[in-house]
């Protein structure tokens, strides 16, 4: 009898550990289940959960501004060449070639590669000033971009009325020579300016004046120089989008950073 009722004693506690093992395990299972519940309805609860950016993010596009600064501070440097060389001493000139918005340009890419720079160390060591710096900064050579960038296309007319003006000041100079090598135009309009001319005038020898159907210097410099404000649209525009992604990526990585 004392054999079979220390068994079932052993059994009987064998059994309440078991119980206590099962309850336990539910208990943890529960827990947890709680817990990453609740964490799910926390990512839920974040709406910006979708926006996250990395900090190598942040660091790649400010190196990618960087770059493209550089280069389209080479094609400003290249427009003053153009007009250096092919337009000297003139006193009107179209707006892409004048000397201020060349200052502009100058200014709004260096303040453009130093905001860039801001951002690369931002990535190391982030602080409020800095953050407000750069999107200030930002947000003003954005502007400037853009406008410089929307302004091109405008005003076609009073372009056209500049180049007219330009081709005479060069014919008056007796200057025209070298436009009409480089283009293959003759002339402000053909080469029966040279038979109107009261002067004994010749072309130049290089040109195309002695041809059939030679064209007007006037119209192949209107085209030149058109492609040259396109060329300051274009960068502008490149430059005001990957300033504005930029700006975008910041304001998504440090909008949650505690400075």
């Amino acid at each position: 009898m004392s054999t079979i009722s220390g068994r079932a004693a052993g059994k009987l506690q064998n059994d309440s550990w078991a119980h206590c093992f099962h309850f336990k395990r539910k208990l943890q299972l529960f827990c947890e289940s709680r817990l990453s519940t609740g964490g799910l309805v926390k990512e839920m609860a974040n709406p910006f959960r979708w926006c996250l950016v990395s900090q190598n993010c942040v660091l790649q596009i400010n190196v990618v501004l960087v770059v493209v600064g550089l280069i389209i501070l080479l094609d400003v440097f290249g427009h003053l060449y153009v007009k250096t060389v092919m337009f000297p001493g003139l006193h009107v000139y179209p707006v892409a070639m004048r000397k201020w918005l060349f200052w502009v340009r100058l200014m709004t890419i260096v303040s453009y590669v130093l905001t860039a720079i801001l951002g690369i160390r931002m990535t190391r060591q982030p602080t409020v000033f800095k953050f407000a710096g750069y999107m200030l900064v930002g947000c003003v050579v954005l502007l400037y971009t853009f406008t410089i960038a929307v302004t091109r296309f405008m005003y076609r007319r009073r372009f056209e009325f500049f180049v007219q003006l330009m081709v005479s000041q060069m014919w008056t100079k007796d200057c025209l020579g070298k436009i009409e090598m480089e283009l293959g135009c003759c002339g402000r309009t053909s080469a029966a300016d040279y038979q109107k001319c009261s002067t004994n005038r010749t072309w130049a020898s290089g040109s195309c004046c002695g041809e059939h159907n030679c064209p007007g210097c006037t119209s192949k410099l209107t085209e030149y120089l058109w492609t040259i404000e396109m060329d300051v649209a274009r960068d502008n525009i490149i430059m005001s989008f990957f300033l504005f992604v930029a700006l975008i990526l910041m304001a998504a990585h440090y909008w949650r950073v505690q400075f």
